[in-house]
């Protein structure tokens, strides 16, 4: 309870000054000190011979616990296998079943006990959750720990989930901007693991044999961080992770560094012909890893460029003052090895050209003349005000310590972030807009029907611009799925 006390005086304390001056004269407001230096309550830790780490942080408020295993990796390491395979293991290791129990029966547990088990693998790490009432959590910790461990892979599950993967592909060119982001990966990563999209083919081809497999290769505890939560003390707790997974086998070796992004990019405008009444757009190109130097002045410049709705340039000039789109955002999205830098709208037909035109001015435009101080400060408010909400509850404080730690982020991160936004300068955001960006390399990815094709096609001949470096090719709603 006194850590919400103290979370609800910090929050308040932000919203009540955050349409206030920061500075004194030339003096640095001691509030924003006061915000910068609010450290949550950190989780109790400690680690069992296996190497599996434990997160505990205990909160009175309601009669439940929850819990969360975090696991490094993902399919960024399966490069091998159909791609979705690591997907489906994830999922089914909580819908296949479990130790002794069926999936039915599983399903039928978990509800007869009003509770959740939840599970899933992504590109870096995988998760397996779950949340029960406090008098429950000696029945549930048990069926949580048989999905981590034990999980069945039955047959007609699979089957389900194949049906399912299978359907959502064949849907895929109902949704422009599925198609969209979907062809824009395929284009600026190329078939490394970074970019590969399931197919049909793919989606057959995945096996029990191979989701066991995977889990093998996978799920261990060395280096995996365990984060429970709620109305349970730390000997409760112990006592059922030392019952659970203190036998679990450790592996004795850690996953290789993420493969590299071997693929360059061709820049240039390509068109998907749909029959949508509206052009939907992403453009942009290869960006750069997590936490570079300047990372407190990509985040500063998102806000100010794309990334703050209608407080950002781009919804202001293109959308606001021109119309020239419906909605529209962009920003840098930082990548394991190389992230994203980009633009996505949505305009008529007959206003592809200019959109894109006038988004790449509002890039051009920071390039050249720095953000004002009030823009930066505005900014800055608004980061500092959404940081706090990061700790509202105990088991954000310790999830989001748990993530950090997994993904090899600086352990003062937290502690460090606010001051470093605070030092971020208008000229250090122009020179994010300068270094991180090039016109020049953009890969412009156009979904839309036949008239917005002969706009566009049209306006690229007639006027010069940004577009007017570029081709314009036409692709195949699959081989733009497939890269070719």
């Amino acid at each position: 309870m006194i850590q919400k006390l103290v979370q609800a005086s910090v929050a308040a304390l932000l919203f009540s000054v955050s349409g206030c001056a920061w500075l004194v004269g030339d003096k640095e407001d001691p509030r924003v000190a006061e915000v910068a230096s609010f450290k949550p309550v950190q989780p109790e830790r400690w680690t069992l011979k296996n190497g599996l780490t434990v997160l505990y942080l205990k909160d009175d408020e309601l009669p439940i616990v929850t819990g969360k295993l975090l696991i490094r990796g993902g399919s960024l390491w399966a490069p091998d296998v159909p791609t979705g395979s690591v997907s489906a293991m994830g999922d089914q290791m909580r819908q296949g079943g479990a130790g002794k129990l069926s999936a039915d029966a599983l399903d039928l547990e978990l509800e007869k006990l009003a509770a959740t088990v939840s599970s899933s693998m992504s590109t870096e790490f995988g998760a397996v959750a779950f949340s029960s009432l406090s008098s429950d959590v000696d029945r549930v910790f048990p069926l949580f720990a048989d999905v981590v461990l034990r999980p069945r892979f039955e047959a007609d599950r699979l089957m389900l989930w194949k049906g399912q993967s299978l359907e959502s592909i064949r849907r895929r060119k109902e949704d422009p901007s599925t198609v969209v982001s979907v062809a824009f990966l395929q284009l600026v990563y190329g078939n490394t693991p970074y970019g590969r999209v399931a197919l049909e083919g793919d989606v057959a081809a995945i096996s029990r044999d191979r989701l066991v497999a995977l889990h093998e290769k996978f799920i261990r505890p060395d280096g995996a961080i365990l984060v429970v939560t709620g109305r349970i003390d730390r000997q409760h707790v112990e006592k059922l992770v030392e019952q659970q997974f203190g036998s679990w086998r450790a592996r004795g070796s850690s996953l290789p560094p993420p493969p590299p992004v071997n693929f360059q990019p061709t820049p240039g405008v390509y068109f998907i012909s749909l029959p949508f009444s509206q052009a939907t757009v992403q453009l942009g190109q290869l960006g750069v890893p997590r936490l570079t130097p300047d990372y407190p002045e990509i985040d500063i410049f998102n806000e100010v460029f794309g990334s703050s709705g209608f407080g950002s340039r781009l919804m202001e000039r293109v959308r606001t003052e021109l119309g020239l789109s419906y909605g529209i955002y962009g920003g840098i999205s930082p990548g394991v090895v190389k992230g994203m830098n980009y633009v996505f709208l949505q305009t008529k037909a007959q206003s592809v050209y200019p959109a894109i035109d006038e988004a790449i001015g509002v890039l051009q435009g920071l390039q050249q003349v720095p953000p004002t101080e009030g823009e930066i400060q505005e900014k800055k408010a608004a980061i500092r005000n959404s940081f706090v909400f990061n700790f509202d509850t105990p088991a954000d404080v310790a999830g989001r310590q748990a993530r950090l730690e997994l993904l090899k982020y600086p352990a003062d991160y937290d502690q460090t972030y606010l001051p470093k936004i605070e030092a971020v300068s208008p000229q250090g955001v122009q020179q994010v807009a300068q270094t991180r960006w090039d016109p020049s390399q953009f890969v412009v990815v156009v979904v839309g029907n036949e008239g917005a094709y002969e706009a566009l096609a049209a306006s690229m001949k007639e006027k010069t611009g940004p577009l007017g470096l570029f081709g314009l090719k036409k692709l195949g709603f699959e081989s733009a799925i497939v890269g070719h």
